[in-house]
């Protein structure tokens, strides 16, 4: 769907664990306002995101497609290979002596930057202490 269409929803109903299906495709929930199943229209924004219209037009909520996000944790073996990664983010230089692991799975692009964003920040109990070093998280859809 085009940036800046509108789509008229015929069909909605909310789902659990922030999910809603409209028009029979599932999206997810990033903002969401008191009676959403109440949407009269669905417009895309600027970022890719859905954003539900209703009559009192002071109200909206943001959607996004809801996909399935594995969040791949990378350890590199060679520190020289790892430096040059976070340089480039060229995944050819990871090969088969680099542990590669999928830690978790997001049903959005700003869910899955959440949970990375814990192993990132030195406030967190989950802080990696060599994430950037010799550990990065990829995304894979």
């Amino acid at each position: 769907m085009p940036k800046g269409k509108k789509t008229i929803i015929k069909e909605i109903k909310l789902l659990e664990n922030d999910e809603i299906l409209i028009n029979g495709k599932e999206y997810v929930i990033l903002e969401t306002t008191q009676d959403i199943e109440t949407a009269k229209t669905m417009k895309i924004s600027s970022n890719g995101n859905r954003i539900l219209r209703f009559d009192d037009e002071k109200k909206k909520a943001r959607l996004d497609v809801k996909r399935s996000i594995d969040i791949i944790q990378v350890t590199f073996s060679d520190k020289e290979k790892a430096k040059k990664f976070s340089k480039t983010n060229d995944k050819k230089l990871i090969s088969n002596d680099d542990k590669k692991e999928i830690i978790d799975t997001a049903n959005s692009f700003i869910n899955a930057r959440a949970i990375v964003s814990k192993f990132q920040d030195k406030k967190s109990e989950t802080y990696d202490k060599r994430v950037g070093v010799t550990i990065f998280y990829l995304f894979e859809e």
